[in-house]
């Protein structure tokens, strides 16, 4: 038997290792080691990191039918324990081009860009990184045991005049596993961060960290995947890439059909729409104060169609 998955899932189920020979040695504590060190070498350059592993099975040790769904629950069974490891394969995969310039654009904005993503924490956080999502060093970037699980203000055990003041919440990485035991304050502080990298995450955690940033939040989330469309559905503008999946691009409300950078041109617009729309509302506001309601509605009339070219009917007027 074969498998190939995350090295931090599947090394605890490694007994033995192959050397370059190609003999069999057993995978003790000081080659785990060495294996991490490597492993989180090529993780924290941007790499994803897949273990390969083997398994001999004889066949009198089966029990079920091949390509039954018996057969298949063995093997899963088989494959949790005793498993020998054969090599780790680090896979580059580039930024698009133009993501460090969208990148830098939309936070100019005023935009808050977090990244969401299924690698391991140290992979994710060199990509953040590298597109310009963190930019501050990786000493400088938090973890989850820097949540504070109790508000200080709501404990009474603390002295106000000697409480510590609150520690700086610049960036932050935190996987899919810690995400579980967060409490509702920690949720809470969580979103306050300007720079935050999610990894190792489930579909349903996305779900919860879209829901979750929409209290306070107007949210625009991005995808392609299968496990994005929950996510997508639920956020206030889902946005999903031409080259998805049919699931996710179904469930967006709208398609990038080129480049990413086309994101930026959408906020442009939308905020073009936006600001005449106050400029409309607050040219409109003042014929309320009229004491005469139907000379009122007429004047109004008269300065909305000198300065629109489309006419304003009774039936097509601003309400």
């Amino acid at each position: 038997m074969t498998i190939k998955g995350a090295p931090d899932v599947l090394v605890g189920r490694c007994s033995r290792f192959t050397t370059d020979a190609g003999d069999e040695q057993p995978f003790n504590a000081d080659v785990k080691a060495v294996f991490e060190e490597v492993k989180n070498m090529y993780s924290s350059q941007g790499k994803r990191c897949i273990l390969l592993a083997r398994k001999v099975i004889r066949k009198a040790n089966i029990k079920s039918r091949p390509g039954s769904t018996e057969f298949e629950n063995e093997m899963t069974e088989q494959a949790k324990t005793g498993l020998t490891l054969v090599g780790l394969v680090a896979i580059v995969d580039p930024l698009r081009p133009e993501i460090r310039d969208v990148v830098a654009t939309l936070r100019g904005a005023g935009i808050r860009i977090f990244m969401v993503t299924g690698d391991f924490a140290l992979t994710a956080l060199a990509i953040a990184q590298d597109a310009g999502i963190v930019t501050g060093p990786a000493s400088a970037v938090h973890r989850a045991a820097h949540l504070p699980r109790e508000d200080p203000e709501m404990d009474g055990a603390v002295d106000s005049g000697n409480a510590k003041p609150e520690p700086e919440r610049h960036a932050i990485v935190i996987s899919g596993p810690e995400m579980f035991g967060l409490s509702d304050r920690q949720w809470k502080v969580l979103t306050q961060y300007r720079e935050i990298v999610f990894a190792r995450t489930t579909p349903e955690q996305k779900l919860r960290i879209v829901r979750e940033f929409q209290a306070d939040n107007v949210v625009g989330m991005t995808g392609d995947g299968v496990n994005d469309a929950p996510s997508l559905k639920a956020a206030d503008i889902g946005i999903a890439l031409g080259s998805g999946s049919d699931i996710a691009i179904e469930a967006a409300d709208m398609v990038l059909l080129e480049s990413f950078a086309a994101v930026v041109e959408a906020v442009k617009n939308g905020r073009v729409v936006f600001d005449n729309l106050k400029k409309v509302i607050a040219y409109l506001l003042p014929a309320g104060r009229s004491v005469d309601s139907l000379s009122s509605t007429r004047g109004l009339r008269n300065r909305v169609n000198a300065d629109f070219p489309c006419p304003v009917g009774p039936s097509s007027g601003p309400s």
